[in-house]
């Protein structure tokens, strides 16, 4: 505009041709005095006015002096010649826009075609419409305000999200539920409820809450990506548009969600849009993304064929307001009738037949008669009927004054639209505060159908923000997936000097279009950000680059787990496993369940862990080669300290020996570690003699262990694992050396210090690794799939040896169920309960159910029974003195190998009983 203004001013006064000489003019403040000195000295003068407004346009100060300058540039208009009134309203009208007065710009550009502007003013004025459309839809897509919740409120919403995270879901929804009815516009309270819905598994009522949530809040990423999975997955074709939809728009909000884009894909595939398909599977691949799932779709786009639907019904109208045939039949006379007070003698009788004929009321209130009373007390709780009579009464010419207690009833009912249509009577009010308040009302309803009007009106009655619209921008055409487009609206490429929020745009912006080293290089120049820190360390996730250390340095101090796998990486990269390997753990702890980069570092750490075990046989076996004679002793001495696993590895190689270890592992912890180690905290007061006989009586603690010890060495030895001796395992030997230590200084005197340190290890580093024992047991997620395949086994089976088979129910409590058991001993008790039951039933209901349950102690616990509705009794007691090896038997005995119990219940009709195993649930 600058340059547009610089060639209008060409023949200015010399204080003008001053002001544009760079010799005498220094900055934008004298140039500001210049033009005014010039438009004091030639008011009639138009090119000092035009360039002043371009000028003007550009700084930050100019909404507090727009009405100041408004009225200047007004002074000018009135006294420019009629050719000069084209340049300088083009001028005037892009200062209106700088300063958010977008409907007085586009009013005065609109009213410029009766001056005939010519080609390049035309073109100008094209240019400068678009750009005011640009920004009004930059507008639209701010956030609705908020309300401000009290401090109870606060702490009701703080109370429900520790439900959530405790998984007391429908405590934490009952909450939220009421929050929301107290205020439908508070977005913390809507996300609670949203998350809510999902854990109890109400995903309609979840995409709902959403919709809801994105109207209020555009910006709010997280539920933009929900709605977005929970359409492409449950809406089926008819909703496919509003998935993508909402999936453009939480990429463009997170661009570091790449996975999105196999939704995206999956989603255009469903519609038939194999070129838009196969654009998502290359932006997928361009950030770094690897699956067979996106192999998968690329083949299935290359056969595609294209879909498309449609649908649509419209809504029956009320029977309040339905007239009768005769009603309708005065009414068609009183349009005929030979004069006006025939008709209205007419349209009373179609009235008092049926009072809530709205067309006829509407007539005669157009002929002079009032709204009758009767055709209001028909309608009066008719929302839709009152609407429509108000929307009549206004195209008949009726004042607002007259409508608003109709619209006031229809609110008061509820109506979907009569929020947005007292909005609009308030803004023709001038009561800007009452009809914001209707239209955020509005937008927290379920479904609007004039969102984009309500979004029109408020940028009417709201003053406009003063924020930066070009992020706002660039997000648009992000969502519309023109990512050149949004780094054209941005303006420029990063450089240093930028503001933060410019460089953070750009570098979404090139994230978003699979250019991850410009993003980073943005990133980087804003990194004095949290945010900026953030985004750079999930891109360098994919792409770690030697350059962004200290970047991810620091953001690993503030807690940020990408740059944790980040640095780990660059780490692997400089062969320093033993960097990266701590670092790989607290990542695992702490990312994200959908980070991106868990995957690979699980497979990273497995191979650190491979590499590591080769490693120390590799230099075993250099130092086997060192020499002869003594040094083979000292080799084969060494190989037998050495020899065998240690009780982690031989639970990993084989899960079936963990319920030994299992058995163990909480004997120790019972009888050793909580009841009699546990005394050595007791030292202080003179109560030496009991700490002692505690734990040197009737054998001392350190024999006790280590007679577990070998006895789970026998037992490992029996499936062929050996263990190591005690004193280089790495769990039970350190244990053996403390209590023996504690023992050694008990039979003496002194040695407190000592003592006392010796119980904190036993407290805390021996009951860790005693507990990390237990978390590596086998883990057997069942789902309906799983379950399924085992009772077709099963039937297979039983039909081939000619026995009656019934369809078993499934009840599955969640999408799985994961049991701390054994793979094949879970299926061998699984076939063996169906089994029994299909034989006790006779032909009779079976019903399979899996789900977790808590005991009296609290405990979780996960439960498999089958239940059959035979009239036939079974007892704990019957089944325990069943010999062993086969049918309920055997479910008894591997039940209690896995430390769980054998269960009969009672079954509700038309079930009687049934009889399944309980197991603790797995260990986090």
């Amino acid at each position: 505009m600058i340059a547009v203004v610089a060639a209008l001013v060409a023949a200015s006064a010399s204080p003008l041709r001053a002001a544009r000489e760079p010799a005498a003019v220094t900055s934008r403040e004298d140039s500001e005095r210049a033009y005014r000195a010039s438009i004091r000295r030639h008011p009639a003068r138009w090119q000092a006015y035009a360039a002043l407004a371009s000028l003007l346009a550009a700084q930050d100060d100019r909404w507090e002096r727009a009405d100041e300058t408004l009225a200047l540039l007004g002074r000018g208009l009135s006294l420019a010649p009629p050719p000069a009134r084209v340049p300088l309203s083009i001028a005037v009208a892009d200062f209106e826009r700088s300063v958010g007065r977008t409907p007085q710009a586009r009013d005065r550009l609109s009213a410029l075609s009766e001056l005939k502007p010519d080609a390049s003013q035309s073109r100008r004025i094209r240019e400068l419409l678009d750009r005011i459309v640009d920004e009004e839809r930059a507008r639209a897509v701010e956030d609705w305000p908020e309300p401000l919740p009290s401090p109870t409120q606060r702490a009701e919403l703080a109370a429900a999200e520790q439900k959530l995270l405790a998984n007391d879901a429908r405590s934490a929804l009952a909450t939220a539920d009421s929050l929301c009815a107290a205020l439908p516009a508070w977005r913390s309270a809507r996300w609670v409820r949203a998350r809510a819905l999902e854990a109890v598994g109400r995903v309609d009522e979840e995409a709902r809450e959403l919709r809801i949530l994105t109207q209020l809040s555009p910006s709010h990423a997280e539920a933009w990506r929900r709605l977005g999975e929970i359409l492409a997955a449950e809406g089926g074709l008819l909703e496919a548009d509003r998935a993508d939809e909402a999936l453009r728009q939480a990429l463009s909000l997170e661009p570091s969600w790449t996975g999105l884009w196999l939704v995206r894909a999956r989603v255009a595939l469903r519609q038939g849009r194999v070129q838009d398909a196969l654009r998502a599977l290359d932006r997928y691949s361009r950030t770094g993304g690897e699956s067979a799932e996106a192999s998968r779709l690329a083949a299935a786009a290359r056969a595609q064929a294209g879909l498309d639907s449609s649908q649509g019904v419209p809504a029956a109208p009320s029977s309040s307001r339905e007239p009768s045939p005769a009603a309708r039949l005065l009414f068609q006379q009183a349009a005929s009738a030979e004069s006006p007070d025939r008709a209205r003698e007419l349209l009373h009788e179609a009235l008092a037949d049926s009072p809530g004929f709205i067309e006829a009321a509407v007539a005669l209130h157009a002929s002079g008669d009032p709204i009758p009373e009767a055709t209001a007390q028909a309608l009066q709780a008719d929302g839709e009927g009152l609407l429509e009579l108000s929307a009549q009464v206004r195209r008949a010419g009726g004042g607002s004054a007259l409508v608003a207690p109709f619209v006031d009833r229809a609110v008061e009912l509820g109506a979907p639209e009569s929020r947005y249509v007292r909005a609009q009577l308030r803004a023709e009010q001038a009561d800007r505060q009452g009809a914001l308040s209707d239209l955020v009302a509005y937008v927290a309803s379920a479904q609007p159908r004039h969102l984009a009007e309500a979004r029109a009106l408020r940028a009417q009655i709201s003053a406009p923000s003063r924020t930066d619209l070009s992020p706002l921008l660039a997000r648009i055409r992000l969502a519309e997936d023109r990512p050149e487009a949004a780094l054209a609206a941005l303006g420029s490429s990063c450089r240093e000097g930028m503001p933060p929020e410019r460089l953070i745009a750009l570098g979404e912006v090139h994230e978003f279009a699979g250019e991850p080293a410009r993003a980073l290089d943005c990133y980087r120049l804003a990194a004095l950000t949290p945010e900026a820190l953030r985004r750079l360390a999930r891109v360098a996730e994919g792409h770690p680059d030697p350059r962004l250390l200290p970047e991810l340095q620091e953001a690993e101090k503030q807690g940020m787990p990408e740059a944790r796998w980040a640095l780990a990486r660059l780490d692997l990269a400089a062969g320093q496993r033993e960097l990266a390997l701590p670092r790989i753990e607290r990542f695992l702890a702490t990312a994200a369940p959908d980070d991106v980069g868990l995957a690979e570092a699980r497979a990273a750490r497995e191979a650190i862990h491979k590499a590591s075990t080769a490693a120390a046989r590799a230099r075993l076996r250099d130092r086997a080669a060192l020499g002869a004679g003594g040094l083979l002793l000292l080799v084969a001495a060494a190989s037998w300290l050495w020899a065998g696993s240690t009780v982690e590895s031989a639970l990993r190689r084989s899960p079936r020996f963990f319920p030994h270890v299992a058995r163990v592992v909480n004997e120790l912890r019972h009888d050793v570690l909580k009841h009699r180690a546990g005394v050595l905290g007791m030292l202080g007061g003179g109560r030496r003699e009991d700490v002692a006989r505690a734990l040197l009586s009737p054998e001392p603690a350190s024999k006790a262990v280590a007679a577990q010890y070998e006895a789970l060495r026998g037992a490992a030895r029996a499936q062929g694992i050996s263990l190591r001796r005690l004193r280089r395992e790495p769990v039970f030997g350190p244990l053996v050396r403390d209590l023996a230590r504690a023992e050694a200084l008990l039979h003496g005197q002194g040695g407190e210090a000592e003592l006392l340190a010796i119980d904190e290890r036993v407290r805390g580093v021996h009951g860790q690794r005693l507990a990390a024992l237990l978390r590596l047991g086998p883990r057997t997620r069942l789902d309906a799939a799983a379950v399924a395949g085992w009772i077709r086994d099963v039937e297979a089976e039983m039909r081939r040896a000619g026995s009656a088979w019934t369809a078993p129910s499934i009840l599955l409590q969640g999408m799985e169920v994961e049991f701390a058991v054994e793979r094949g001993a879970l299926s061998t008790i699984f076939a063996n309960l169906l089994r029994n039951a299909q034989a006790a039933s006779g032909g009779g209901e079976v019903i399979v159910r899996l789900g977790e349950e808590r005991d009296a102690a609290g405990r979780t616990l996960t439960v498999l029974m089958v239940g059959d509705s035979s009239a036939h009794a079974v007892s704990l007691d019957a089944i325990e003195q069943r010999e062993s090896g086969r049918g309920l038997a055997l479910v008894r005995d591997l039940t209690r190998e896995w430390q769980g119990h054998l269960i009969v219940r009672p079954e509700e009709p038309p079930w009687t009983k049934a009889v399944g195993a309980r197991f603790p649930a797995p260990r986090s």
